[in-house]
């Protein structure tokens, strides 16, 4: 319970965190949107034809775009504004970016449905456009804008389950890290049930300010109609209503000031990995480091691209997840210069069985699950030449593709899949090529349970990477030394009972 209750601790901090300011910059962004799509309209109280049109054309572009898809084309725009583009505080911009159209969408609905007849006798009082707005549009709509804001963050909450790609944690990030891939259903359980509490809380605070303001209602300066006021909610509720919404609204920025601001002041090492072994074996060799004055900020990635693009920016000054096959192919694909330091470990590839227990027992086109990415695709493929099963015209030349398969006397179906992904496949293929991290997350043994594994003269060794100009900053030089120390080696060896290997 310890345990878990840590793990929950700095996630729901920064989903806090994200939502909250998130929420109230969309918030204010995109109330302005919505009033300008309604008074900009032909036959609004400020018409403009032209800039209405591009208002909902660039609208309807912004709500079209993935929320995923944002989040990684606006890097350079989210790098641009807060200094990074990766951690909390930069998962905040592509939360705003997305959720304004949306906050947009919801406000003109909510001042489309006040009452018409109000605003021409506002309007036939002589009032100006500002305030027919400020006295007519925004009052009346108050009950409908309360509630469009408590959609709007309950959505951001499901939005910031993504922020794991760009290592911004949170809740989602957890639930998908630690629990789906980590088969932990323990934290995927109490990751709902916090989410449940948290949503909860939102559209309970929510209701009771829509239903108050709507129930009650007010008379505005220019004297429209006041509605009769038969129902008022208790004091004492109200009160706790808005200081608990106060109190969410203040944890939410303390907690990202805090953060980002011991982030500053003692400028840690920042270090991207993937959680397991990777982020296991970094987080045992941390007392190592803390005992020469050098702190680690551990930043953990869901996939193999994150972390490289943000060690070639500067947002990280080093990362622990991949080979060099991998490395160097990512070098080439996306020009970037990214060097090994030091070799930590090999883990093994291994065919896993799913339906068919056995090599002998593939049957004739029998489906094979590999990962997707070029390097591991290929990887996977000499695996399975070597396990006997396929031969390939490349012979062992790394970049071996599906295309490059010669002799499948099996006829067997290689599918592609996302490498988180395969563990969960094995169900429904013969067998699948998975990677070490995801197996042992998948609790396999590849001693154990795999039924033909790479052999110890692999290439493939995990590696420490940095970027030209940093491979002698002193701290990239302690993590090498705390990386390979007998330490760390008795760790792995005991930790992964050859599962993993040390390659120091």
């Amino acid at each position: 319970m310890k345990e878990l209750l840590q793990l929950l601790w700095a996630p729901t901090v920064q989903t806090i965190a994200m939502v909250v300011v998130a929420a109230l910059i969309s918030g204010v962004g995109g109330t302005l949107l919505g009033v300008l799509l309604v008074v900009t309209e032909q036959g609004g109280v400020l018409p403009a034809p032209l800039l209405s049109r591009f208002l909902n054309t660039l609208t309807n572009v912004g709500r079209s775009i993935p929320f995923i898809i944002l989040m990684v084309a606006i890097i350079p725009f989210t790098r641009w504004v807060v200094g990074t583009s990766i951690g909390t505080t930069a998962a905040m911009v592509p939360l705003v970016v997305g959720a304004i159209p949306y906050v947009g969408r919801l406000v003109e609905g909510a001042l489309r449905e006040v009452n018409r007849g109000a605003i021409e006798a506002i309007l036939t009082m002589g009032a100006t456009p500002w305030q027919v707005i400020h006295k007519g549009y925004l009052p009346e709509a108050i009950p409908a804008l309360i509630r469009a804001l408590t959609v709007v963050t309950i959505t951001l909450i499901s939005y910031s389950a993504m922020a794991g790609t760009v290592g911004g944690g949170g809740l989602g990030d957890l639930a998908i890290r630690y629990g789906y891939e980590g088969f932990r259903l323990d934290i995927m359980v109490a990751t709902v049930i916090v989410l449940i509490v948290m949503i909860q809380g939102i559209q309970f605070v929510g209701d009771v300010f829509a239903r108050h303001f709507e129930r009650t209602g007010k008379a505005n300066s220019i004297g429209t109609l006041q509605r009769q006021r038969w129902w008022k909610i208790s004091p004492r509720y109200l009160s706790i209503a808005r200081w608990g919404t106060l109190g969410v609204l203040l944890i939410g920025i303390f907690a990202t000031v805090l953060h980002e601001r011991a982030v500053t002041l003692n400028k840690p090492l920042r270090v991207g990995v993937s959680p397991i072994p990777h982020g296991e074996i970094l987080q045992h060799v941390m007392p190592i480091l803390e005992r020469e004055g050098i702190h680690v900020q551990i930043i953990y990635f869901n996939d193999f691209i994150q972390p490289n693009l943000a060690l070639a920016s500067g947002d990280i000054d080093a990362n622990f997840f991949q080979h060099v096959p991998f490395m160097d192919r990512f070098n080439r694909d996306h020009g970037t210069h990214i060097i090994a330091v030091a070799k930590i470990h090999i883990e093994p590839l291994g065919l896993y069985p799913g339906r068919a227990k056995t090599l002998s027992a593939l049957p004739d086109g029998a489906i094979i699950a590999i990962p997707n990415d070029p390097v591991n695709s290929g990887r996977g493929l000499l695996l399975l030449q070597t396990s006997g099963l396929i031969k390939l015209r490349t012979g062992t030349k790394a970049g071996t593709t599906l295309e490059d398969v010669s002799e499948n006397p099996k006829h067997l179906k290689i599918s592609e899949l996302e490498a988180a992904q395969l563990p969960r496949s094995l169900r429904d293929v013969d067998a699948a090529v998975i990677n070490t991290n995801y197996a042992l997350a998948a609790k396999l043994n590849p001693l154990k349970d795999a039924i033909f594994l790479e052999n110890s003269a692999s290439p493939y060794a995990n590696v420490l990477s940095t970027v030209p100009g940093k491979e002698n900053d002193p701290r990239i030089r302690a993590l090498i030394r705390a990386l390979q120390s007998p330490e760390a080696r008795q760790f792995i060896e005991q930790k992964y009972q050859g599962a993993v290997l040390p390659a120091f």
